[in-house]
């Protein structure tokens, strides 16, 4: 069943809503223990599938930094067709533990899963055999101004000119807020959509029109501009 073909906002809202959140208070729809634990809210999400699912060709490479259950990973891929996935999660979130149950169901040949820190240099020289060959990216890792300076500085190295980069977060929280309108003005990324009902989603084009290159600095402290 092509699900992209038939999903509306309406529909997918309320597949969300189905699917279950990670905490019924503070997201406003129920948990479900084989759900799949979405920390989205249901309207925002909603928008940018469709916007990703209507717009865009079929990802051939993929990248997600920070999944902590999988449910963002997992709901993407029903609607947005991915070839291959590239895993990179820190493992401690405190529902880390439905990755292998939800990885199971992800629509998507996932070709390197990388448990660890993704601002470690060893993680780098595991991506680097990928470096200009992925054309979509989702990061929702470190929300911290300087650790998502650092995500983006490595999605510079990774993606390929004309892919596709969401940010969550960008407005419920000041440092991703902060990176977002730095991002504005860079010659590298070009802001295509933000959709912002309570959390905030964006979504970027890597032009690669930057200049500099991404150096030492950059990559350990996310100093620089980006």
């Amino acid at each position: 069943m092509n699900t992209a073909a038939t999903a509306t906002k309406e529909s997918l809202c309320e597949a969300i809503r189905n699917c279950g959140s990670d905490d019924e208070a503070f997201f406003g729809y129920p948990v479900k223990e084989d759900g799949l634990f979405l920390q989205q809210d249901p309207d925002e999400f909603a928008s940018f599938v469709e916007y990703l699912a209507s717009n865009f060709p079929p990802s051939k490479l993929s990248i997600d930094i920070g999944i902590a259950a999988g449910g963002n990973t997992k709901f993407v891929r029903d609607y947005y067709p991915v070839e291959k996935t590239i895993i990179l999660d820190i493992g401690q979130h405190p529902r880390h533990g439905h990755w292998p149950r939800i990885k199971k169901q992800v629509r998507t040949d996932i070709i390197l899963e990388i448990i660890d820190d993704s601002h470690a240099p060893h993680v780098r020289e595991k991506l680097l055999p990928y470096a200009g060959k992925i054309d979509y990216a989702f990061v929702d890792g470190d929300h911290s101004y300087r650790g998502l300076k650092q995500d983006i500085f490595l999605m510079k190295e990774l993606l390929m000119p004309g892919a596709v980069m969401t940010l969550h977060d960008t407005h419920a929280v000041e440092d991703c807020n902060r990176v977002f309108e730095e991002l504005k003005h860079s010659e590298d990324f070009e802001l295509l959509k933000n959709f912002v009902s309570r959390f905030g989603i964006s979504v970027w084009r890597y032009t690669g029109k930057g200049k500099s290159t991404v150096g030492y600095l950059n990559r350990r402290f996310g100093w620089g501009r980006l």
